[in-house]
């Protein structure tokens, strides 16, 4: 009798729980979840925070917006690539340019659209739970300005008109220089420089105005007006000499 009872102690743990063994001797274990702080942990907590943190992702999602402006090929237009990433669905989107909106083709959440002026590129996107992110690119690289005379450089002597024109994007047309003299005469000029942009267009022995006309390689026209002060006298002339005074503004 005394053996069964030490028998019997022997197969409890501290806690007073019976220890099992198996048909070889070997003791087998109880599982996890007969713990009543394991079941509390798996069945209570663990669903309130997996739970609550869906719900607080979806309230808080917001998109992510990055916009990619791509180099042009003839500084009339590019292509500005953007892509629109979000966890919950996109119930708006606003694409605009300078305040315009702007046409767009979707691949996935990609987009693309081709702009034609330079200024600021926006994008807006709100998902279905209202909240909004919003993103802007520069776009700078597009010719949108005729080329610039240099008011100082503008010179007339020995008979002739000369200036130093300039465009710093798409480049000067050369072709298209020519004036307009005592607003009748078309002159072409007599000399170009391509490398530093001096123009030498010839004048009449008697001059009072030119009107410049110039042009960019994509077509960005401006006009130039020389006023003439003191009469040219013929050329080869000694002491042949003049003042003059530009104005340009866009034609």
């Amino acid at each position: 009798m005394r053996s069964q009872k030490t028998n019997s102690q022997q197969n409890r743990t501290p806690g007073g729980k019976r220890i099992l063994y198996d048909a070889h001797g070997t003791r087998v274990k109880g599982s996890p979840l007969s713990n009543k702080f394991v079941r509390f942990l798996l069945f209570g907590v663990l669903p309130y925070l997996v739970i609550n943190g869906i719900i607080l992702l979806l309230v808080c999602s917001t998109p992510k917006i990055s916009i990619d402006v791509k180099d042009t090929n003839d500084y009339i237009s590019t292509n500005v690539n953007f892509s629109i990433h979000s966890v919950l669905p996109i119930k708006e989107m606003k694409v605009t340019m300078e305040s315009e909106p702007v046409e767009y083709e979707k691949s996935g959440s990609n987009y693309t659209c081709s702009v034609s002026k330079n200024g600021t590129f926006y994008v807006e996107a709100t998902s279905v739970n209202g909240m909004m992110r919003a993103a802007y690119a520069d776009v700078s690289m597009l010719d949108d300005t005729a080329p610039s005379v240099d008011e100082e450089s503008a010179n007339i002597s020995n008979g002739a008109l000369s200036f130093l024109i300039s465009d710093t994007q798409s480049g000067v047309n050369y072709d298209s220089i020519y004036a307009i003299v005592n607003e009748a005469d078309v002159v072409y000029p007599s000399d170009m420089n391509r490398n530093t942009g001096l123009i030498t267009i010839p004048l009449p022995g008697k001059c009072y105005s030119v009107e410049l006309y110039f042009e960019d390689m994509v077509g960005n026209a401006r006009s130039g007006h020389i006023t003439v002060n003191t009469m040219l006298v013929e050329p080869g002339t000694a002491d042949e000499e003049s003042t003059s005074e530009e104005e340009t503004e866009a034609s």
